[in-house]
């Protein structure tokens, strides 16, 4: 069982492998006691918070039942110095098999606005502006009514219409609105996702004649480039620059975050700031490169890249966030906003997954281990002590 375990601890553990564990663990005591003795070896250099050993079995025995297991298990962190202290408790971690977090304090005054929400823009070359649904048209046509590019679910393949070769190069820009993400496949077949509160910049056509293949980044975006040895593809995001020949790669590039993520899931990445190209930083799968921007320094880290690109099947996954980046990242994928009155709350350090949740899931589990209180107004949400 210690391979189960130990998948159940990185978050690698299948469905079926889940039951055999649960089946294992429930058999009798002793199996109980490895497998909590497994879970404080993992972070025996943690402090232990608040531990009831009787309330983590009561709650491990309510995942017998069938209900839908959810990803949820919360680990606080808590800053003390300049030293961060692990608090784990067996009990949270347990809800990964129990599937539902603890009953927050939560005062709702108002359901969420029904309103429609800020759609998905394009400005094509021409300087026309067009808004994408999902109905009408399944072409979208330029100012002089010529189409270049086919709609898709959530969608548009540019890769469908055929260049005039006297065209020059012209860029569209497209924007996606927070709770919304969208697909883009560019002239050259390459496949672009773009998350919540993103504007993309790119070629309306990438010809043979193109020497290099480049676009422009504001928020985040997945991409599995198309191969062309001849000409390299770029991703501008402010003052860095992410050069490859064909791979697929995450970037996480939004003006309010003071770094840039590059995390490359297949192939290679080179990444410079533009003003240095002659320093590169070269990014082999699994590896990340954060650049700096109040400084201009480049890191790179081994990550596990399902954290970075999890947003595509729309699981938050966090690990070692602070409060206050969860937060931001509720407001890009809910479409919400959040007034954080619970300041000292800032700072505390978090793990924890989450597929497919609603906002009250994720700040009532949050709530579970970090007692606040909340209020939902239309769609701006208050924290409170």
């Amino acid at each position: 069982m210690q391979e189960l375990i130990e998948k159940f601890l990185n978050r690698t553990i299948s469905k079926s492998e889940r039951k055999q564990l649960k089946k294992w663990v429930l058999a009798n005591n002793d199996n109980l006691k490895v497998f909590k003795s497994e879970i404080k070896k993992r972070s025996k250099n943690n402090l232990y918070h608040h531990f009831d050993e009787s309330e983590a079995f009561q709650l491990f025995l309510a995942s017998i039942d069938e209900r839908k297991s959810k990803k949820i298990a919360l680990t606080r962190m808590l800053k003390y110095a300049a030293i961060v202290i692990g608090v784990l408790t067996v009990g949270l971690l347990i809800t990964q098999f129990v599937g539902e977090p603890a009953e927050a304090t939560i005062v709702q005054t108002e359901s969420q606005s029904s309103d429609v929400p800020e759609q998905i823009t394009i400005t094509l070359a021409d300087g026309s502006q067009q808004v994408i649904t999902q109905d009408g048209s399944t072409q979208l046509l330029d100012k002089s009514g010529k189409p270049i590019a086919t709609k898709q679910d959530k969608g548009l393949d540019f890769s469908s219409t055929s260049e005039n070769s006297n065209t020059n190069l012209v860029f569209n820009e497209i924007y996606v609105p927070y709770g919304q993400t969208f697909k883009l496949t560019l002239s050259d077949g390459t496949k672009v996702w773009l998350n919540a509160g993103t504007s993309f910049r790119f070629p309306q056509f990438l010809d043979a004649s193109t020497q290099n293949r480049v676009v422009y980044l504001n928020g985040e975006a997945y991409f599995d480039v198309a191969k062309d040895k001849e000409r390299p593809f770029i991703v501008n995001a402010e003052n860095l620059d992410i050069e490859v020949l064909g791979t697929q790669f995450n970037v996480s590039a939004y003006k309010s975050d003071g770094e840039i993520a590059t995390t490359l899931v297949e192939g290679s990445v080179s990444v410079y700031e533009n003003s240095n190209p002659d320093t590169k930083v070269l990014l082999s799968p699994s590896y990340q490169a954060s650049f700096v921007k109040e400084n201009g320094s480049i890191t790179k880290n081994r990550v596990d890249t399902r954290i970075y690109t999890g947003w595509m099947e729309n699981r938050l996954i966090i690990d070692n966030l602070s409060f206050a980046q969860i937060l931001d990242k509720l407001e890009r994928s809910h479409n919400v906003s959040i007034i954080n009155n619970a300041t000292h709350l800032e700072d505390e350090i978090f793990k924890g997954e989450f597929e497919n949740e609603s906002i009250n899931s994720v700040l009532g589990t949050i709530a579970s281990s970090t007692p606040f209180t909340y209020t939902i107004e239309n769609n701006v949400i208050t924290i409170s002590k």
